[in-house]
């Protein structure tokens, strides 16, 4: 079962409900007022799934591209204990808005998406071992997109097994990974135009009979989406998998 939706509304909820029934929703760069995130969630039908994107003072610095809008309101000694997973308030408070955001959305599946300058290294992983080792996690499943060209797809599957992560992937680019309760694709399409035919089918296939939720992002990802949804294998309704 592949479900497949957007990475935002592309376009205006009820048209976008009518077709799709999953959305990634954007919290990482501005974390939503409680009242948005309760119309969200009043305004999906009940079968809808929302994923969730980590509040990114937990992964992003202010350096990166993405860093949320409100950390220009912190000093200069706050923002630089932003990202990287750092033990720090700053990191545990973007965790609690992150997860009220899941509880408000009854979202069961959060992604942490790592900019560019999060690479390999020793000080990196301490930092991330610790933080999700500590971190209370319940019935959420937890997703790791690494982005950048310095991760080894062996070394981020190593990562998330031991971390309980499920490795984000883009199937155009790369393979799935061997584990995981369920898949989690985001792929990268054109900057402009649609995916191709070929291009659709590698998603299709990528899941390989697995559960799979599909992120897309494109400038044409609602157009895709709903063609996506409409081949063998993708569909609306029921779980793909989240625990």
């Amino acid at each position: 079962m592949l479900k497949v939706g957007c990475a935002g509304f592309p376009v205006g909820q009820d048209r976008y409900w009518r077709s799709l029934a999953f959305v990634e929703a954007q919290t990482g760069e501005r974390m939503p007022r409680p009242q948005t995130l309760a119309d969200w969630r009043a305004g999906a039908p009940s079968e809808a799934e929302f994923a969730v994107l980590a509040y990114r003072f937990i992964t992003h610095g202010p350096q990166d591209r993405g860093f949320p809008a409100a950390g220009r309101a912190l000093t200069p000694s706050r923002r630089a204990l932003c990202g990287g997973f750092r033990e720090s308030l700053e990191a545990h408070e973007a965790w609690l808005s992150t997860r009220a955001a899941m509880e408000a959305l009854g979202a069961r599946v959060a992604v942490f998406e790592t900019p560019e300058s999060f690479q390999p290294g020793p000080d990196r992983l301490r930092d991330m071992y610790r933080f999700f080792k500590a971190l209370a996690r319940g019935r959420w499943s937890l997703v790791w997109s690494p982005r950048g060209a310095g991760w080894d797809a062996n070394l981020v599957d190593r990562i998330c097994a031991d971390l309980g992560l499920i490795r984000a992937f883009d199937p155009l680019r790369e393979r799935a990974p061997a584990r995981g309760t369920f898949l989690y694709l985001r792929p990268r399409g054109p900057r402009s135009g649609v995916l191709t035919e070929d291009n659709m089918s590698t998603v299709r296939d990528a899941s390989a009979g697995r559960p799979a939720y599909v992120a897309l992002s494109h400038r044409a990802a609602f157009t895709d989406a709903e063609r996506l949804s409409g081949l063998p294998g993708a569909g609306r309704r029921g779980r793909a998998g989240a625990r």
